[in-house]
């Protein structure tokens, strides 16, 4: 790295670590645990460099306040502790962004958090110009969805579209925050555009009334799309999987997940390169000699009659599955929930990987060449043909 420095850039210490020196021969950079990098520097040589990297003055003129400071030191062991410092991940790039200024200073925050991730090799603005090019499908705009949508608003989607069909009713208040007691009785979608626009005029949101009754229906939405995030649960079992099977039919990556009594879940579909929710079925099916019988009691006990939503768990739940669509979009980390169900424990606030599953190229009938019959007979368990429909 230090061969392909030039004398040129501006290159200044990330604004988002302090440095701050610990005594006469020891500074550190940093102030959280798992970044904060404690240097020892008994000449002050690194000192001298990590205070003229502000980004005021190209690299050449970095090199001569050090050498200016320290004779014995060249040039070739300053450009050497700028590429370690670089490996660190403690520098970046000086030039401006569109974010800096105007009205994109709203995502200023975004573009300070995302660099801590950057390198010399790319550009803080990277990821944010990443989530300002992309779409989003949000599929519900109830307990999490609500919560979900403003976060992928601050985040600075291009495009979010929600898709729900309810109207807003008093018992939603609770934890619905989207929505005042003057929304009652409205489409949360007619609801959800008029905050949407106030939230974040730089979003092209669009609302669509519709319950969601195909896969077909989902595939049309996704077209095109670059993630979305299943946030329905009714009927339950059947919708997601409907969700599941519009996203693979198109190649758009999801997110989905709910929330329960004391648990909330997540997990993440990367279709035909991670196991899909059938292919999820299929492990179950095949690995727990119990699971069918439950799955069947469970669609033929009406889960979703019993409403439990306590605001800050929905929030928990929220929060990471609008974090994970986000990573699957700016790729400034790796998704935590691929091809993993991830369990929240909110009396806890632990984190336990329930089951982890492979794609099933020959058995699943969504992502594999596998027809929907034999282990999906469980399907047909208190549901109507309608009702149990994912086409």
């Amino acid at each position: 790295m230090a061969d392909t420095l030039s004398l040129n850039r501006y290159i200044r210490l990330k604004p988002i670590y302090p440095i701050y020196q610990m005594d006469e021969s020891r500074f550190r950079i940093g102030a959280q645990a798992g970044v904060t990098v404690e240097i020892a520097d008994p000449f002050g040589q690194l000192w001298t460099l990590v205070n003229a990297l502000d980004g005021t003055r190209p690299l050449a003129e970095v090199v001569a306040v050090v050498r200016a400071a320290h004779p014995d030191v060249g040039i070739d062991d300053v450009l050497t502790a700028v590429a370690d410092l670089d490996q660190r991940g403690f520098v970046e790039e000086a030039a401006a962004t569109v974010y800096d200024s105007g009205l994109l200073s709203r995502y200023e925050g975004n573009v300070n958090y995302f660099s801590h991730y950057g390198t010399l090799s790319s550009s803080r603005a990277d990821a944010q110009d990443r989530l300002r090019s992309a779409h989003c499908v949000l599929f519900g705009l109830g307990g999490g969805g609500s919560y979900i949508l403003p976060l992928l608003l601050g985040a600075g989607f291009g495009k979010i579209t929600a898709v729900d069909y309810d109207q807003v009713e008093r018992t939603n208040l609770n934890r619905q925050f989207l929505y005042h007691e003057s929304d009652i009785g409205s489409d949360k979608t007619e609801a959800a555009a008029r905050l949407a626009a106030q939230i974040n005029p730089d979003v092209e949101f669009v609302p669509v009334q519709r319950k969601i009754e195909s896969g077909g229906q989902v595939a049309d939405l996704v077209r095109g799309a670059d993630v979305a995030i299943c946030a329905i649960d009714e009927p339950p079992f059947i919708a997601q999987r409907r969700v599941n099977a519009g996203c693979v039919k198109e190649v758009v990556p999801y997110v989905g997940g709910g929330s329960f009594v004391t648990r909330g879940r997540l997990f993440t579909v990367r279709p035909y390169e991670s196991g899909c929710l059938d292919c999820l079925h299929l492990y179950y099916s095949r690995t727990d000699p119990r699971y069918r019988r439950q799955l069947a009691g469970a669609l033929r006990a009406n889960l979703d009659h019993v409403t439990i939503a306590f605001p800050p768990h929905i929030a928990m739940i929220a929060a990471m599955i609008a974090g994970e669509a986000i990573r699957l979009v700016t790729r400034h980390a790796a998704p935590i929930a691929l091809a993993q169900q991830i369990d929240v424990h909110y009396e806890t606030g632990a984190l336990e990987v329930m089951s982890q599953w492979p794609r099933d190229a020959v058995g699943c009938p969504v992502c594999g060449d596998g027809a929907e019959a034999s282990e999906f007979e469980v399907w047909q368990s208190g549901a109507s043909a309608q009702e149990r429909s994912i086409v």
